[in-house]
């Protein structure tokens, strides 16, 4: 890796919540290791003039579906597995071209796919993984169809399986040690029903407070952490009594469940956009019948949720959880957020809170000497527009990830 100079930039200060006008940057291999308004020398960089420009780290998405490379789920399982991984490669790089310089896949994603970007084989974002989820039979996880009767059905699965359908302490033990085995930053259960799902209600508990208990023993071990697909405050209760650490979703949270997860220290990672994109184009992508009218009984009651969590003080991040066409969507989760929100505390969602969240805080997610040099450019001032995040990336200048030029429109 080359070494890089940043100069005259604006940096946004996130913590702070400020712009500091005049700031150099200097990048070695893949790390920032100056930070000054002072003029800084250096007779090997490559020199980029950032004037007018603000220099903010890249974003960080803590909730997509790199290989669901359709909204219609169903269908990818006619897929050959060759023509899926081609799709998902497209789809993650993407995202690196939105800004997005690191996600949290959400299930589907594997080993495979983080090796593939850490190599550099495809263009995508730093990728944190979790591998299969965890659900019960009969859960938002099983997508058997209702005339299958067996517990195992391998011509059923075609391209992805994206869940392990478990049932019994030992069972969830089990799959929860051979996804950590296999490299998982953490472990996805689905501790109630929901959307995507055709046949199990969004109330369902799914699995017993055991069984839970077991996944998060298991994720402890490894000093990683479990994350829960939960939608009702019974749900994410016993999630977080059980020891899980971050909630996604939470649509039908009551005031009374954000107080109890700012207690508990526990993370919110909403996910407001997917709705309202399934809501306009989902039943032109193929989501059934039954999933749109579930989606219209938690879209606006998830804006109600994120307004109690925001107020009772639980650390929210920023999720989109898209699924294939519907992906373009990524940056309005900003624009979802706006109204309920100050825009100083949704760009920490997407970026300090987040590091947190993946267990990398202070190496990505901020612009500070020793982090990663995973940074923006863009053409005007978050803290005031949010238009900045849209239109695919049309208003950043340049993206770099762990210190590589991935985009460069000033040379």
């Amino acid at each position: 890796m080359s070494t890089i100079l940043i100069q005259n930039s604006n940096l946004l200060d996130i913590e702070k919540a400020e712009i500091i006008e005049g700031m150099n940057v200097l990048i070695e291999e893949n790390k920032i290791s100056e930070l000054s308004d002072k003029e800084i020398k250096s007779s090997t960089a490559m020199k980029i003039d950032a004037k007018g420009k603000t220099l903010m780290p890249g974003l960080i998405d803590a909730h997509v579906h790199i290989t669901a490379t359709s909204l219609d789920l169903g269908s990818i399982s006619k897929y050959p597995h060759s023509l899926n991984v081609l799709k998902s490669a497209k789809l993650a790089e993407s995202m690196l071209m939105r800004g997005f310089t690191s996600v949290r896949d959400c299930t589907g994603a594997d080993w495979g796919f983080h090796e593939a970007i850490e190599k550099d084989l495809i263009k995508g974002p730093r990728l944190f993984f979790v591998g299969k989820a965890l659900g019960p039979t009969g859960g938002h996880g099983d997508r058997r169809p209702k005339t299958y009767e067996g517990d195992h059905c391998t011509c059923y699965q075609g391209t992805i399986k994206e869940t392990w359908i478990v049932d019994g302490v030992a069972e969830v033990q089990k799959a929860a040690r051979r996804e950590l085995r296999k490299g998982a930053h953490a472990i996805k259960i689905f501790a109630s029903g929901g959307v995507a799902s055709p046949d199990d209600p969004i109330f369902g508990l799914q699995f017993s407070e055991d069984e839970i208990r077991a996944v998060v023993n298991e994720a402890n071990s490894w000093k990683k952490y479990v994350l829960a697909h939960a939608y009702t405050s019974e749900a994410i209760t016993r999630a977080i009594d059980c020891g899980v650490r971050t909630i996604e979703h939470g649509n039908l949270m009551d005031r009374k469940t954000a107080k109890y997860m700012n207690d508990k220290n526990a993370y919110l990672v909403p996910n407001l956009i997917t709705y309202e994109a399934m809501d306009l184009e989902g039943e032109k992508y193929g989501l059934p019948k039954i999933s749109l009218e579930k989606n219209k009984f938690v879209k606006d009651e998830g804006k109600i949720a994120l307004d109690y969590a925001y107020s009772e003080g639980v650390k929210i991040g920023y999720g989109t959880d898209l699924l294939g066409e519907l992906q373009v969507y990524q940056g309005k989760e900003f624009l979802m957020r706006q109204n309920i929100m100050p825009k100083k505390d949704i760009l920490k969602s997407a970026t300090l809170i987040n590091a947190e969240i993946v267990n990398q805080k202070d190496k990505i997610g901020v612009i500070k000497e020793g982090s990663f040099a995973d940074i923006l450019l863009v053409d005007g001032n978050p803290l005031e527009d949010f238009s900045v995040f849209q239109e695919q990336g049309k208003y950043i200048s340049l993206i770099m990830k762990n210190g590589k030029i991935y985009k460069n429109n000033l040379t």
